[in-house]
């Protein structure tokens, strides 16, 4: 039998992509980390169903941190034309809350149009390595979360070899 591991790189790019895209959508990335834990737990699934032995925490824990690092980008992605229409509806909001109150801050105009304004690469990346962190933090605990539950594979036992509880000649005090 080959006892060697196959690419984790496949199931990563799938536990990835679900749990980027779900994370992205919003309404639905309100369960993001449980999302990055899922997405973390399928890969080390499929990881496990393509391996001919056991699978350990560390190869659980490796696996989900390339799921969560996955995740990030295809996170990132999906958000940003997803910005625009995010400021918008703060936008609406504000001025919605702002025809029912006089005790909004003076400026917020101001403020709301610097959030509106779109983001620059340089925050778009420090976004993306913040996410790719918490991600993968998150992917590595579902990996191993993942592991445990499916990684465990039967060992067959050689013909004709007893269990020391069933030999006959074995006796209990």
């Amino acid at each position: 039998m080959d006892n060697k591991r196959p690419s984790m790189l496949g199931p990563a790019l799938i536990g990835g992509a679900v749990a980027g895209v779900f994370s992205g959508i919003p309404f639905l990335n309100c369960l993001c980390c449980l999302w990055i834990i899922g997405g973390a737990m399928l890969a080390s699934h499929l990881l496990a169903k393509d391996s001919s032995v056991s699978l350990t925490a560390g190869d659980g824990a490796i696996v989900g941190v390339f799921t969560g690092i996955v995740a990030a980008v295809v996170d990132a992605l999906i958000s940003i034309p997803l910005h625009a229409v995010n400021s918008e509806v703060a936008r609406r909001i504000m001025e919605r809350l702002a025809q029912y109150t006089e005790d909004m801050p003076s400026g917020w105009n101001a403020w709301l149009g610097k959030g509106a304004g779109g983001v620059t690469a340089s925050m778009f990346f420090l976004g993306l390595l913040f996410s790719a962190a918490v991600f993968a933090a998150f992917g590595a605990l579902g990996g191993i979360i993942g592991a445990s539950l499916f990684g465990k594979k039967k060992v067959p036992s050689p013909q004709g070899v007893m269990d020391a509880t069933h030999d006959p000649s074995h006796r209990q005090p």
